[in-house]
């Protein structure tokens, strides 16, 4: 069933609508799924063990509005492979042209890097505001960057850094002032490998924090594992100050890992193995046949996905009433 409001343009197709201007709300009850084709973004919907999924689309000229009311949509926006799930209670938003907002982004908070490689799925958290990342997006100073079970990042800062974030991993980028060479970074959950420009100025600091300490760098190449239990340290090239959260501190060299546990207690330096490097190497790469690049990115025109849980969004879809998501987790964006 498809719903049209007043001043909506759309021509009806064999398996489904294609949306050129204003409102819609669509259920799906059958056993096939119904997609909502425009201009930057298609929708696909299905029932699910016999219960419907419904939704509403609102298309202008160059932002639309994609809110689930119960079961599920698949949003898919222009130039990206994979969907992005939609369940009863999100709203999706999606900026054809983006300019404004990143020149807003771009005063409020200074740019840090570009994501330079991807496997989906990976979110930025921007404020309130929280976006599936693609390649070539900009990250700046505040944001936050999760990825799903599936999903790395691969991403370039200001002063040549090379940061990879590895699976069901949560990363915040608290400053990155190449200029000044300072910078402070957040893992609370997961893993990250940095390969760090040196420092070379007075009083310039690379730091990673994490819930048991600080990693502090001098143009190095580490890998940190944050868990529950435990925090796990491994250095490549060059040494790393780690100080836990009593103020006690170990220097780490090339070769070697520091584990911490929870309750601050030190286990090491001990050498690593060459099957602990390449683990802890091959668990963050960016790489193979899910993995985009700039280069394959540059072509497709961007339309930034912003996902939000709207609480009374589940009222309002054809009289059916779902109760909110809470917030996306760390481990599914």
């Amino acid at each position: 069933m498809v719903l049209a409001a007043p001043l909506t343009e759309l021509v009806v197709e064999a398996a489904g609508v294609t949306l050129r201007a204003g409102r819609l709300q669509v259920r799906a009850n059958g056993g096939e799924s119904f997609a909502v084709s425009a201009p930057f973004f298609r929708v696909n919907l299905a029932a699910a063990g016999g219960a419907p999924s419904s939704a509403e689309i609102r298309l202008g000229a160059t932002r639309a509005q994609v809110s689930a009311f119960a079961g599920a949509a698949d949003l898919t926006a222009a130039g990206f492979s994979a969907p992005y799930t939609l369940h009863a209670g999100e709203t999706a938003t999606l900026d054809a042209a983006g300019g404004a907002e990143a020149a807003a982004q771009n005063a409020a908070n200074p740019p840090a890097g570009q994501v330079t490689r991807l496997q989906p799925q990976v979110q930025i958290d921007r404020g309130s505001d929280h976006l599936i990342a693609a390649v070539t997006d900009r990250v700046f100073w505040n944001d936050g960057l999760r990825s799903g079970p599936t999903g790395r990042a691969h991403v370039t800062l200001k002063d040549g850094s090379q940061l990879n974030l590895g699976s069901d991993s949560s990363m915040r980028i608290l400053q990155h002032d190449a200029q000044a060479q300072q910078t402070s970074l957040d893992l609370a959950l997961g893993r990250m490998r940095g390969k760090i420009t040196k420092l070379t100025r007075a009083g310039s600091k690379f730091e990673v924090h994490t819930p048991l300490g600080v990693a502090g760098l001098v143009g190095t190449d580490f890998s940190l594992l944050v868990t529950n239990d435990y925090v796990e340290l491994m250095v490549f090239e060059g040494a790393v100050r780690f100080t836990n959260m009593n103020g006690q501190a170990v220097t780490v060299t090339a070769g070697n890992k520091l584990r911490i546990s929870r309750d601050g207690v030190f286990a090491g330096p001990t050498p690593t193995t060459q099957q602990e490097v390449l683990t802890a190497q091959g668990l963050t790469d960016v790489t193979g046949p899910a993995g985009q690049t700039a280069a394959a990115a540059a072509a497709r025109p961007l339309a930034p996905l912003v996902i939000t849980v709207a609480g009374s969004a589940a009222a309002l879809g054809i009289g059916v009433w779902q109760a909110t998501r809470p917030t996306v987790s760390v481990s599914v964006p």
